[in-house]
C-alpha cells in the first residue's frame, strides 16, 4: 500500500495522491501536519502523527527494488527543499520543519541509500548558510547522525 502510494498509484487515507501532496502551496506544506509521514515514511511510529504509515521489512525491500518509488522519492525531498530554501521562518531554535528534515534524511538513507540522505542534509546546511547556529544543537546532532 505505502509502495502504490509513492508510486502514485493509490491515494493516502485522507484521498491525497503523491501529486497531490507535491503540488500543495507553501502554506499548505507550513500548516498540513500528516503529509510528511507518506512522502517520507520510516520503518518506526511517528510521534506526532497516529495512524502514520510504519514500514516493514517488505516495504522497505519493494521500496529499495522500485525505480519509480527511488525517483518519486528524490523528487520529493527536492520539492521540499525548495519549499526550505523559499521560507526562512523554520531558521530558529525550534520549528517543526527540523522534525520534518530529520524524517527526510533517515527515510532516504533508509529507502535509497546513504548518498542521498547525505545529498539532502549537505542542501540543508547549504541553505542554512552562515546562519546555522540558529538552529538547536540537537536538531543539528539529530541531522548529522540520523
Amino acid at each position: 500500500a505505502i509502495k502504490s502510494f509513492i508510486e502514485g498509484l493509490e491515494p493516502d487515507p485522507m484521498g491525497r495522491t503523491f501529486d497531490n501532496i507535491l503540488s500543495y502551496s507553501d502554506a499548505d506544506i507550513e500548516n498540513v501536519h500528516n503529509f510528511i509521514q507518506w512522502l517520507f515514511p520510516l520503518n518506526e511510529p511517528s510521534q506526532a502523527v497516529a495512524g502514520s504509515p510504519v514500514l516493514s521489512g517488505t516495504d522497505i525491500e519493494e521500496i529499495r527494488a522500485s525505480s519509480i518509488s527511488k525517483i518519486n522519492l528524490i523528487h520529493a525531498s527536492e520539492w521540499y527543499l525548495g519549499f526550505l530554501d523559499r521560507n526562512r521562518q523554520w531558521v530558529t531554535m525550534y520549528d517543526h520543519n527540523h522534525l520534518r528534515i530529520t524524517r527526510v534524511i533517515k527515510s532516504l538513507r533508509l529507502l535509497i541509500g546513504d548518498w542521498e540522505a547525505d545529498q539532502f542534509r549537505a542542501k540543508v546546511f547549504i541553505i542554512l548558510g552562515d546562519e546555522k547556529s540558529k538552529i538547536d544543537s540537537k536538531a543539528l546532532s539529530f541531522w548529522t547522525s540520523s
